[in-house]
C-alpha cells in the first residue's frame, strides 16, 4: 500500500510510502484520511520521510485534512520533509499554513503542549 495509518499517543499518523507522492494515491489517501478522522479523532501527523516528491493534487488531500481538523478544534502537521519537498511547501507558500517539523518525536511532541 502506498500509505498506511497509526495511532500514537491519541494521534493519528499517516505515513506515506512512496517516493513520489501524486494523484495516483492522492484520492486515496485524502478519503481514508478523512474517514479516519471521523473515526480515530482529530489530531494527526502526516510523515513525508520517505516521499522526494509532492503535486498540487497531494498538497490538495493535506489541505482538506488540515481544513477538516480545524473544523473539529484540532490540527494537521507533517513531518519529515526531503529537500525537494520542502521546495514545494515553499514555492506554494504552505508552510504558513501548516506546522512542519523535522522528526517525529518533534512532531508528536507538540500536540502536548
Amino acid at each position: 500500500m502506498s500509505f498506511s495509518f497509526e495511532m500514537k499517543n491519541n494521534i493519528l499518523v499517516a505515513r506515506i510510502h512512496q517516493k513520489r507522492a501524486t494523484v495516483e494515491i492522492a484520492g486515496d489517501f485524502k478519503e481514508q484520511l478523512l474517514k479516519k478522522m471521523d473515526e480515530l479523532g482529530a489530531n494527526v501527523l502526516v510523515d513525508l520521510s520517505v516521499c522526494e516528491f509532492v503535486d498540487s493534487s497531494f498538497l490538495g488531500a493535506l489541505v482538506a485534512g488540515l481544513k477538516k481538523a480545524t473544523i473539529h478544534n484540532g490540527d494537521l502537521k507533517i513531518f519529515g520533509l526531503q529537500p525537494p519537498v520542502s521546495a514545494m511547501f515553499e514555492l506554494t507558500r504552505l508552510y504558513r499554513i501548516f506546522d512542519i517539523f523535522e522528526n517525529e518525536e518533534e512532531a508528536l511532541n507538540s500536540f502536548q503542549l
